[in-house]
């Protein structure tokens, strides 16, 4: 049991202080990028927009299908793998602010940036991998030195306490307990865009983030006055409360350098239309 405690929470510490400051400044910055930015975006923690709509500990319901499409075994087990690579970078990130189960985050946190690096990035090239190769050195380094000096693990070690260091583990495992993935709507939205002056038009498209539409090509839109105002209608199956779009004629798409046209859903009526003007700016509103 001893050698279990020391693994889990007996941290290697400098000679000086300072040094161990300078240790942790890694640590801290890469836990805090993870828990509020790449795992708030997926994981469902306080701080989460409130527009990805995720409840508390809940995986973002994109992320099994993503994972799964790697292939092998994150086909087989998608959903537990996305929860364990979501809970890495939410709770793991909020662990490395605070040195808390550091060789035990460091681990998983290793395995999740390895897949990121290799399975996501890297058809992307090295600039896009850096990100995550970057997280793993530094997790591959607390592997080692686990919290250092100025860490919860470095305090629970000074205690020599097997219970209390083992408690420190219960809730870790109530989150796992409340493993989730975000429930999706189907929602069908309408939308109509007018032209601002006549234009000859040859195709009126819409492209989009949310599945039918997608950002390369258009989904048609139909004619209401010829070479003024156009419609289209398609379905979404989605958890969060917004989709986005831009439009697109004679195969050039709107907006250029600028947002994406925000849609709010309505969540009650799963009916959601929405009007614009071609190329016009306008605040994102449900209508």
């Amino acid at each position: 049991m001893k050698n279990l405690f020391d693994l889990l929470f007996r941290p290697i510490t400098m000679p000086r202080w300072w040094q161990d400051v300078f240790i942790s400044i890694p640590r801290i910055i890469c836990g805090y990028w993870l828990t509020s930015d790449f795992g708030a975006s997926k994981f469902g923690l306080p701080w989460t927009p409130s527009e990805i709509n995720l409840g508390l500990f809940e995986v973002v319901f994109w992320f099994p299908s993503d994972v799964a499409a790697y292939g092998g075994i994150f086909k087989t087990f998608s959903v537990f793998l996305a929860y364990m690579g979501a809970f890495s970078e939410g709770i793991g990130g909020m662990a490395f602010i605070l040195g808390f189960q550091t060789r035990l985050f460091s681990f998983l946190m290793a395995c999740t940036m390895l897949v990121a690096a290799i399975c996501q990035q890297w058809d992307n090239g090295l600039w896009s991998m850096m990100p995550a190769l970057g997280i793993l050195w530094v997790s591959m380094f607390h592997l080692i030195l686990g919290s250092g000096r100025f860490g919860i693990d470095h305090l629970i070690y000074q205690k020599q306490n097997f219970k209390i260091g083992m408690f420190s583990l219960l809730p870790i495992v109530l989150v796992l307990l409340m493993a989730g993935v975000q429930d999706t709507k189907s929602h069908t939205v309408t939308v109509q865009v007018t032209l601002p002056h006549k234009t000859s038009v040859k195709t009126m498209g819409v492209r989009g983030n949310s599945d039918p539409l997608n950002w390369n090509n258009d989904l048609v839109m139909k004619e209401v006055i010829k070479d003024s105002v156009y419609t289209a209608q398609f379905k979404i199956n989605t958890g969060f409360n917004f989709t986005k779009i831009k439009f697109a004629l004679n195969g050039e798409i709107e907006l250029r350098d600028q947002e994406n046209r925000y849609i709010l859903l309505d969540d009650k009526t799963l009916n959601t239309s929405y009007k614009a003007m071609y190329d016009v700016a306008q605040e994102n509103k449900k209508k």
